[in-house]
């Protein structure tokens, strides 16, 4: 006789939550303190991306300042200042609480409507000093 699956356990659970946590704008994994690494990735040219990778250990602290139209995220990385702007920054916050960002994409040519109030990253500042 076949086993019946509860409600919670239908693989279309693990699609969504994996697609919440996926997308243009970077990956979030859903393993908490999983990640030793994260990753900026911005547009340098159209063609052109420029990656920063910092080891989560010299992150030493994250403001987050919410909005309407845009909302800023400012992380001191070692001496370096990484700045992003965009919607659904709240999201970023809690996971750099929980050490699970690992890629964080800058997508200038997409636009917030079509992120259906997803993340969505407008841009990637990073001041090295």
């Amino acid at each position: 006789m076949p086993l019946k699956l509860k409600k919670s356990q239908t693989p279309s659970e693990s699609i969504n939550r994996k697609d919440e946590s996926d997308g243009p704008w970077g990956r979030i994994n859903p393993e908490p303190q999983s990640v030793l690494t994260i990753r900026f990735i911005k547009k340098s040219s159209p063609v052109t991306d420029e990656t920063h990778s910092y080891p989560y250990r010299v992150l030493s602290s994250w403001h987050w300042r919410g909005g309407v139209d845009e909302e800023e995220l400012k992380i001191e990385a070692s001496s370096d200042l990484v700045t992003i702007k965009g919607c659904g920054l709240d999201r970023l916050v809690e996971a750099l609480d929980r050490n699970t960002l690992e890629i964080l994409r800058e997508n200038p040519d997409s636009s917030p409507n079509e992120t259906e109030d997803k993340i969505w990253v407008s841009s990637i500042g990073i001041i090295c000093t």
